[in-house]
């Protein structure tokens, strides 16, 4: 999007962001938790993602990745972003398996509603 856009969306408060990017949600998580220096995503009051594995089209995941998808995660709760309903389909990549007891049902495609607390 371009600053022209953006700048428009910094005037106004958007209700609803949904990002279903087939794999593409962690350049952008990267981009909105530590590049947004006019904090755009404050203004989103809740945050729909699906979420794939960051080798989405790969066949395994390393810790690496995991860990970078836990901290995003972790970041974005920091900026008061709460999940509020979490569904994940199992059935949709076994990228996880490495890193998983087996036990474990497979967990790679999420979808996560999240709410911005500063409008609660």
């Amino acid at each position: 999007m371009n600053e022209y856009y953006w700048s428009l969306a910094l005037q106004r408060v958007i209700d609803i962001l949904k990002v279903d990017v087939e794999g593409g949600e962690w350049p952008f998580l990267r981009d909105v938790i530590y590049e947004d220096k006019d904090q755009q995503l404050s203004t989103v009051k809740q945050l729909l993602m699906e979420l794939h594995s960051p080798r989405y089209k790969l066949e395994t995941v390393t810790k690496k990745d995991y860990y970078e998808m836990i901290t995003y995660l972790t970041d974005l709760r920091r900026s008061e972003f709460q999940i509020f309903k979490n569904y994940h389909d199992g059935n949709c990549c076994a990228v996880f398996a490495s890193l998983m007891p087996p036990e474990i049902p497979e967990r790679c495609c999420e979808e996560v509603a999240m709410v911005n607390l500063r409008f609660l």
